[in-house]
């Protein structure tokens, strides 16, 4: 089966057989397609892309990357098996040309789109089905995380350092209580490139675990920033959460996640890729 997390500046999308809890995932088997996330192009000198073979930089609405994603992926499913695919997305434009590919690519193949009614967690919002799924599937692989580390009757902390930084609740009896969104290191740079005359779009990469600070340039400066709002936001949430529920695990996932967890008091953990680990989990008929 394929499982596949469609963000809002791209998507991941891996075998199921490659995941296991505390095993990192095999780089080469792991599958990405990037994309600018506020929407448009930003008309300013961008930073260098990856180079890496199973990793592009697409238009989100143009079928080319998607196509060569399916490609590469349905290769490596047994022959004569008719593929599977399991889809979480919260951008429905590159969902929908995904879903086009994979269907040019073999008619016969499944797809699972997955909503919050599959997860296999309760969610206690006011509207449920408005809830970005990568929020839920991290919060349910969470609460299995919790069980095997010892912390099974105990609440979470759900981070998710992605395109936005998502700071959550799973409660003592697992069910999903909401939290809080705040822009990701990504978005805040495309944003401040954007969004200003003459700030340059910096890589996320240039956000690294401790910023000169006073920065000496202004690319110095933007990194100083953009990494307190990330690690700033984050630490006051959580010691929000454990004023009133102290000793609280955190659990940190997502591309900037390891920024996070540097600043954060334990318990706190990391683990990679939990929207995928959440997908293997879910309760589909």
């Amino acid at each position: 089966m394929i499982l596949v997390d469609i963000g809002n500046s791209g998507l991941r999308a891996v075998d199921a057989n490659q995941l296991e809890w505390n095993k990192r995932v095999d780089r080469s088997s792991l599958y990405k397609l990037s994309w600018s996330s506020i929407g448009k192009e930003i008309l300013k000198h961008h930073p260098e892309r990856s180079t890496l073979e199973n990793h592009r930089w697409i238009n989100p609405q143009q079928r080319d990357g998607f196509d060569w994603l399916v490609e590469q992926l349905h290769q490596r499913q047994p022959h004569r098996i008719p593929p599977k695919w399991r889809i979480a997305s919260v951008n429905r434009t590159a969902l929908e040309t995904l879903q086009l590919a994979i269907q040019r690519a073999d008619p016969s193949a499944t797809i699972d789109v997955v909503d919050y009614r599959h997860s296999g967690i309760q969610v206690h919002v006011q509207f449920p089905e408005r809830v970005g799924i990568d929020r839920i599937l991290a919060a349910r692989a969470a609460v299995t995380w919790k069980k095997l580390h010892g912390y099974r009757n105990s609440p979470i902390i759900v981070v998710q350092a992605g395109t936005a930084l998502t700071v959550d609740l799973v409660d003592h009896q697992d069910v999903f209580q909401g939290g809080a969104i705040l822009p990701g290191a990504g978005l805040a740079l495309q944003y401040l490139a954007a969004g200003t005359d003459q700030l340059p779009w910096l890589p996320t990469e240039s956000v690294h675990s401790l910023p000169a600070l006073p920065g000496k340039n202004t690319e110095q400066a933007i990194a100083a920033g953009v990494h307190a709002s990330l690690v700033g936001g984050a630490k006051y949430l959580i010691e929000r959460y454990r004023e009133s529920l102290p000793e609280i695990p955190a659990l940190i996932s997502g591309g900037d996640g390891k920024l996070v967890q540097e600043h954060i008091t334990p318990p706190v953990a990391y683990v990679e890729n939990l929207v995928l680990m959440g997908l293997t989990l879910c309760q589909l008929p």
